[in-house]
């Protein structure tokens, strides 16, 4: 079973990271739409990287195209050659935090993480931000919501052609707009 985050265990970590619930959402909204199982399929939201898979095992195999059924298939495709690498060059979750990143996220092994990862977004959530906190540059510019370099950090050198810094800062004012709405 598939437990969603609840609006208390965002401010359960907003406050253990000391971040506010708007940034947090922010980095939701973009990564994952702010979900972290496909409502579909009840699975975990995934994107396989081909690219990593194959710096890995030096196979290649096709990528994802963006449905998670499509994701799902390539993923299966290389779980069945390498189980470990397939899921290191998988991104998991709300954060789409990528298997190779699993000591960052906290976990001694990629599939402990995977494992947790599958049964609650309060794993997610939480894997997400030990990532982010785990790189003290990208943490400082989450809290003072430099979003360039963050989603630097974050998301790597390429972040600009996704658009990723303006994506954030859209959604942070659109969340920090509805917190106003609330009152």
């Amino acid at each position: 079973m598939n437990i969603l985050l609840s609006t208390d265990d965002i401010k359960r970590l907003a406050t253990d990271f000391n971040l506010s619930v708007a940034m947090i959402k922010s980095v939701l909204i973009v990564e994952s739409s702010g979900q972290g199982f496909d409502a579909a399929t009840g699975k975990i939201k995934i994107q396989f990287e081909a690219q990593w898979f194959e710096r890995f095992e030096k196979t290649k195999i096709l990528n994802g195209v963006e449905s998670q059924k499509k994701e799902w298939e390539a993923y299966e495709k290389a779980y069945a050659i390498s189980p470990e690498s397939a899921m290191k060059a998988t991104s998991w979750g709300l954060g789409q935090v990528m298997g190779f990143n699993h000591k960052q996220a906290g976990y001694d092994s990629v599939s402990a993480m995977v494992k947790e990862f599958k049964m609650s977004e309060y794993y997610q959530l939480r894997g997400m931000l030990k990532f982010i906190s785990s790189n003290n540059a990208m943490f400082r510019a989450l809290q003072a919501q430099n979003w360039g370099q963050f989603a630097y950090w974050y998301n790597g050198p390429k972040y600009r052609q996704f658009n990723y810094d303006v994506r954030l800062a859209d959604a942070y004012l659109k969340v920090k707009e509805s917190f106003k709405n609330v009152a």
